[in-house]
């Protein structure tokens, strides 16, 4: 029963994901096959909070990033985040963040001090099949889902088109959530590798595709622990001072290290894919 309701769970919360301006909640009590009363209570006990709750917050949360990082007007930021009216999101954010949108829009919610940071190239990428599983937690504590990523791949020996899980190989991490924004125990990302062969998926284990398109490509050298330090330059210089266009979909990661665990630090590299208009 648990992994039938976890299941259950991840569908409901992508399709949430997937249209977080329009949820219909009678549809999604549908979609999962409980009564109404048990949907609510079953969706509390996995993700620790109400759909109501989750969903105010993460759209709030995504609401906060367009603030800083999109030229839009608040008004259509509102209806973004699936509020009908200025008034009503005005007053929802202000009780989150305790200050107005049209004052958040004009803070610095990253480091003053920060690095100029360019893109090493621009490319235009098509969709990426992935195997994933999905993280709630710190970004820094993502390793336990690519630990039951990676002992799938090698059991299942998931291949690409040259061999197993070697080189043209990549794995990627997407992160969904601004860790500026959100809790750390609640930010959400996914560990990824490619997917390229049809087999038996086990309980947590989902296919995905990373969104093609546009994007900028930084390069960050040394350990995952960084990682954010080199987010804040990029949105901080690269976005921030060209008045970049960000596309509506995550941004990811792609590790260029075969073997993490047997590399130091020092040598780790990583390329940040930020889409782009």
């Amino acid at each position: 029963m648990k992994q039938i309701n976890e299941k259950v769970i991840k569908t409901i919360l992508e399709r949430i994901e997937s249209n977080l301006e329009y949820v219909n909640i009678t549809e999604l009590i549908e979609l999962s096959g409980f009564s109404y009363f048990h949907f609510h209570r079953i969706f509390h006990a996995y993700v620790g909070e109400t759909l109501k709750q989750y969903l105010k917050r993460i759209r709030l949360e995504k609401s906060a990033y367009e603030l800083q990082y999109k030229k839009v007007p608040i008004t259509q930021v509102a209806l973004n985040a699936g509020f009908s009216t200025p008034s009503s999101f005005n007053k929802a954010f202000k009780e989150f963040f305790n200050t107005t949108p049209s004052k958040y829009k004009k803070m610095t919610i990253r480091k003053e001090e920060f690095t100029m940071i360019k893109p090493i190239k621009t490319v235009d990428l098509e969709s990426i099949e992935v195997y994933s599983v999905r993280h709630v937690g710190a970004y820094t504590e993502i390793g336990k889902a690519f630990e039951k990523l990676m002992k799938w791949a090698y059991t299942n020996k998931i291949k690409n088109k040259k061999n197993l899980m070697g080189k043209g190989h990549y794995s990627y991490g997407i992160s969904y959530d601004d860790p500026n924004v959100t809790e750390f125990s609640k930010l959400r990302s996914d560990a990824c590798i490619d997917a390229s062969d049809e087999v038996t998926q086990e309980e947590g284990i989902n296919k995905q595709t990373i969104s093609g398109g546009r994007y900028a490509v930084f390069l960050h050298k040394g350990a995952y622990t960084n990682l954010k330090e080199t987010y804040n330059d990029i949105f901080s210089s690269y976005v921030r001072q060209n008045d970049v266009q960000l596309r509506n979909v995550p941004v990811f990661e792609r590790y260029l290290n075969r073997d993490p665990r047997r590399t130091k630090e020092e040598n780790l590299k990583t390329e940040i894919y930020i889409p782009i208009v």
